[in-house]
């Protein structure tokens, strides 16, 4: 059994039991999956595939999850980085990591704003921002922008095949 099966088995027959607490978000099977099915169907929609690599810098956080079981829905590959990097440390592990897509936490807005032009594997609208204020970064999407081009809570894995 791949983990990416994991999350629609449990949320089939373990729908109202609890799966993730994170701060004050408290999440049931059903719940869980079809949060992750947004994010996987909106980075499947993103022309992320098996194997493409997505970066994350972010705090610990809910979505920080959702990144990880949507990466094992997708067959695409998370790179976690530290909120601690600066502007050398992100363009480098960025640049070496051939990332495409990054979701990033608002406070990193004016960093990602001096790297992009230097990654060029990372399109434009692929800098995905989320926190307080995140539509008015220009050169970047809110994560809730992103969400609403996938596919709503529909399975990725369907998707993906």
């Amino acid at each position: 059994m791949d983990i990416g099966s994991l999350l629609p088995r449990h949320a089939r027959y373990r729908a109202e039991h609890p799966a993730l607490i994170v701060g004050d978000s408290h999440l049931n099977w059903r719940a869980l999956d079809a949060a992750v099915n947004r994010l996987a169907n909106a980075l499947l929609s993103a022309g992320l595939g098996k194997g493409d690599k997505f970066a994350t810098v972010l705090p610990n956080c809910l979505e920080m999850m959702l990144a990880y079981w949507a990466a094992a829905k997708t067959g695409c590959v998370i790179v976690p980085m530290s909120p601690l990097l600066q502007d050398g440390g992100l363009l480098s592990l960025l640049g070496d990591s051939d990332t495409r897509l990054v979701l990033g936490h608002t406070s990193f807005a004016t960093i990602f704003s001096r790297i992009r032009d230097k990654l060029p594997l990372i399109a434009a609208d692929h800098w995905i921002l989320l926190g307080e204020d995140a539509e008015a970064h220009p050169g970047c999407r809110s994560y809730a922008a992103f969400l609403a081009g996938g596919l709503g809570g529909r399975s990725a894995r369907r998707r993906a095949e």
